[in-house]
């Protein structure tokens, strides 16, 4: 008897020490953002902040071992690495474009497509830039925000890399204030495959962090940079509460804007590219930047042609959260038991009513549409747009400059219901053990 009541208070304490993995939320701010660098991952001095450790912790706790276990990938270089893994068994994206189609208790399913006929969800990555030329905004996330606003006030989502954010968290704050969709698209856009469990974890954290201290809002989507993503990141992003989004690729709808060498004829070929986008077709996610004033110049004249085609443009144009019909960020006011993001524990979009209706003429005093109006394309202006093709170069007057790639809450702390599946065998000794004791 006295033995096994030793092995109940042991088997206790293990339990106790299990329920304190814990995941914070909202984040707790870091004692230092990392530095805007891309040139590589985030130092190593930053992985021990309490922000990553905890959140480390909590991922080994909740995912399986065999997806933490997964070996990282050799970068290479810009959106390149060598997977050195069973590409096809790990569903390695940049291999065969592998995606998963069904949540497991590992992780939630990829998006990659809107469910609506005629729906086109519309993305841009890896800003936000600022280029200011003679006091005005020129082929910038600004100027971007603008067009939008005169496209009737239309939303996109724009994926925030943290170390161009930290840069210019204003324009992250003026984004969001414009109601548009803020998601995640890690810090230093680095190849996540290639990342060990605890850099992909501080990629992550610390661009939600930002986001939370920029907008008081914590994300719920992210996109990997160059889609180089697999089991082992799939499993982690999902434990921090985050739903993978990709894009369309049968057919096609990367734009290849971040692909090309800039030029005035590279210019007309992604934007004949985008342009062939605007027929009748299944729901789709493009992919577009706001990285480079010749980026942001493709995405504007494309804004610019579908205002043109007034009633006649065809699709539906939305940001991904309101496409999916899934609110935007997580509740920062519940709590959640499960690493899988929790659709009741989750904020939803400022407007929720979604655009239902084609792009249509009118006038340039109509507000956000309602769910049976139309948008509208508005004659007024709210800043300077460029869409000439020649003003591809950041100018020396810009407050933020582009490195060179291609394209590519909850208060409180909780325990994953995981976390106790996984240890069932302890609470089998432990009831084991209580019988002995009153044995």
């Amino acid at each position: 008897m006295h033995f096994s009541i030793i092995t109940l208070a042991v088997l206790s304490m293990s339990v106790a020490n299990v329920v304190a993995v814990t995941l914070t939320m909202p984040p707790p701010m870091p004692k230092a953002f990392p530095p805007d660098d891309e040139s590589q991952p985030i130092p190593a001095s930053y992985l021990t902040d309490p922000l990553v450790t905890e959140a480390l912790a909590y991922v080994e706790s909740v995912v399986p071992a065999q997806y933490l276990q997964i070996p990282p990938s050799t970068h290479k270089g810009i959106c390149t690495a060598t997977y050195n893994a069973d590409a096809a068994a790990n569903c390695y994206w940049p291999a065969n474009l592998c995606t998963r189609d069904t949540d497991t208790n590992a992780f939630t399913a990829d998006v990659y497509q809107c469910p609506g006929q005629n729906t086109w969800g519309l993305t841009y990555d890896d800003g936000p830039i600022v280029n200011v030329v003679n006091g005005q905004h020129v082929n910038d996330t600004v100027a971007l925000r603008n067009a939008l606003v005169n496209l009737n006030d239309q939303k996109a989502t724009f994926f925030v890399v943290g170390s161009m954010g930290s840069s210019a968290p204003d324009e992250i704050k003026a984004t969001f204030d414009a109601g548009h969709h803020i998601a995640t698209h890690t810090w230093t856009h680095w190849t996540s495959t290639s990342l060990t469990n605890a850099q992909f974890v501080a990629e992550m954290k610390y661009t939600e962090a930002l986001i939370y201290k920029t907008t008081g809002q914590v994300p719920r989507f992210w996109r990997p940079p160059c889609g180089d993503i697999d089991d082992r990141i799939r499993a982690i992003a999902s434990a921090l509460g985050y739903r993978t989004v990709l894009w369309g690729t049968a057919p096609d709808r990367d734009s290849t804007d971040a692909d090309v060498t800039p030029s005035a004829a590279a210019h007309q070929t992604v934007l004949k590219k985008i342009k062939s986008w605007f027929v009748p077709q299944a729901g789709f996610i493009s992919l577009e930047h706001d990285i480079s004033t010749f980026t942001v110049g493709v995405a504007l004249a494309a804004l610019s042609a579908i205002k043109d085609m007034g009633s006649s443009f065809p699709l539906k144009i939305t940001d991904v959260g309101t496409c999916l019909n899934e609110p935007w960020y997580r509740d920062i006011s519940g709590s959640t038991s499960s690493p899988i993001p929790n659709t009741s524990s989750v904020v939803s979009p400022p407007s929720s009513t979604p655009t239902s209706a084609p792009i249509s003429t009118a006038s340039a005093s109509s507000v956000a549409p309602s769910a049976s109006s139309t948008i509208s394309a508005s004659a007024s202006s709210t800043g300077p747009i460029s869409t000439n093709p020649s003003s591809i170069t950041l100018s020396t007057t810009s407050s933020t400059a582009s490195p060179t790639r291609q394209s590519e809450s909850i208060s409180g702390s909780y325990p994953s219901v995981d976390v106790f599946r996984s240890f069932s065998w302890l609470w089998t000794m432990i009831a084991g053990a209580a019988v002995a004791v009153f044995v």
